[in-house]
């Protein structure tokens, strides 16, 4: 009996054109590669017109159409948000078909209930490209790294981020210039909140996190912070410290099963392996108890990255079919999710002193200080390092110092 792979994609944008591409230009490739007889596109679902589009001749406008047809075993959901994706790709799954999804905001805030709806009705849900695009961590957790526990993740998650931490780091550009050089290129939207408020990040962060560590996270239990505030004295003080800023993602298993996680800028040093990774780029560092630490690097975003891990998991589809427990995670309590001010670490701290003897305040009050220099700083200018204690502690010890104004404060973290 001949084993086909018959595809429809819900979406015709950046991502669901590439998508499209491959599937149409690699056909024989593809069906070598998942262990069918053939891989075929047959559907193109979107609100728009398509005539004209070399997919004109499969454009479809109702989900109706793809989920009545019972020779479609795969739909491949690209249109970004969480409705209508929810409800398409719930009426997917409850017809038995297996459903691939590059849009992190879906699996993050409605993976859990996606998964039961595929494991009712045993067939895949599956979303490599949901984070970091074209890097495969996710399915090198699942599968590469099967036989360690995890214990914690740190990456750049976020390309866009990343390329105007680059610039102002790079070419003492501001976080403005950066950000409207960013947008020209097409790696900012016109609203770009969800990349530099660091939402896109925290989505992808809370997706490792379930994959990682098992149990739904959602993204409102993740403290987010994102760049908007950072600026390019902060960038010469850091770099007098011999480091960088960067936008992280991080998460922890700690010892009592409880999961810490974050996103925010932090400081790290020059001779780590995430500080040079520049631009659009993104890297994440996954640490296992067997393994030690691995890093992953390449392009996180484009369409064709994209494309490329979403056909990835199509393929899947022809070599494993049915529901995969191991690419799941189950519901869980949210008391897991342990405070991140309980945690310790040092903070990069600038800000503007009122009295002459601030700074002998600020010695008393923390004990002892790294003190940074830049060029050109105001007299009343002041930029430090702290030592080590919990991050509630060190922020309780600064609030004690009335003498001092805080103008940015920055973490100093562990990347395991």
């Amino acid at each position: 009996m001949k084993r086909e792979l018959k595809v429809a994609v819900m979406g015709y944008g950046t991502v669901g054109r590439g998508v499209c591409e491959i599937l149409c230009e690699k056909r024989e490739l593809l069906a070598a590669r998942s262990d069918v007889d053939e891989v075929s596109l047959q559907y193109v679902l979107d609100i728009k017109d398509l005539t004209g589009e070399p997919v004109e001749a499969l454009w479809v406008r109702s989900v109706d159409t793809i989920v009545s047809d019972p020779s479609v075993n795969v739909v491949v959901e690209t249109m970004g948000g969480t409705e209508p994706a929810f409800t398409f790709c719930m009426k997917c799954l409850n017809a038995g078909k297996n459903v691939i999804t590059s849009n992190k905001q879906l699996v993050a805030e409605k993976g859990e209930a996606l998964f039961q709806a595929a494991r009712a009705n045993n067939v895949s849900f599956r979303f490599g490209a949901a984070v970091c695009g074209g890097i495969p961590v996710l399915r090198t957790t699942v599968y590469g790294l099967a036989a360690n526990r995890m214990r914690s993740f740190c990456g750049i998650l976020n390309g866009t981020t990343n390329f105007i931490l680059s610039k102002m780091i790079n070419e003492n550009m501001s976080f403005a210039t950066a950000l409207k050089l960013a947008q020209e290129n097409g790696y900012a939207e016109a609203d770009p909140a969800a990349d530099v408020d660091g939402h896109d990040a925290c989505r992808k962060t809370a997706i490792l996190c379930a994959i990682m560590f098992g149990g739904h996270v959602y993204p409102d239990e993740i403290s987010t912070e994102g760049i908007s505030k950072i600026t390019l004295e902060d960038v010469a003080y850091v770099n007098d410290f011999g480091g960088k800023i960067k936008l992280l993602g991080r998460g922890k298993q700690l010892e009592d099963g409880s999961v810490c996680a974050m996103v925010s800028p932090a400081v790290i040093r020059n001779d780590s392996m995430l500080a040079n990774v520049e631009g659009v780029y993104n890297a994440v560092l996954l640490h296992g108890d067997k393994i030690g630490t691995v890093m992953l690097y390449g392009q996180g975003a484009g369409k064709d990255a994209t494309a490329s891990a979403v056909v990835a998991d199509i393929l899947d589809c022809g070599r494993k079919p049915g529901f995969d427990t191991a690419y799941s995670w189950e519901a869980a309590d949210k008391k897991r999710m342990a405070d991140p001010d309980e945690q310790t670490l040092r903070l990069y701290v600038r800000g503007f002193a009122n009295q002459e003897n601030t700074l002998s305040e600020l010695r008393e009050s923390f004990g002892s200080l790294t003190v940074l220099h830049r060029e050109n700083a105001p007299g009343n200018e002041i930029a430090f390092i702290t030592d080590e204690d919990k991050e509630k502690a060190l922020t309780e010890q600064l609030r004690q110092v009335k003498s001092f104004a805080a103008a940015s404060v920055i973490r100093l973290v562990s990347e395991t």
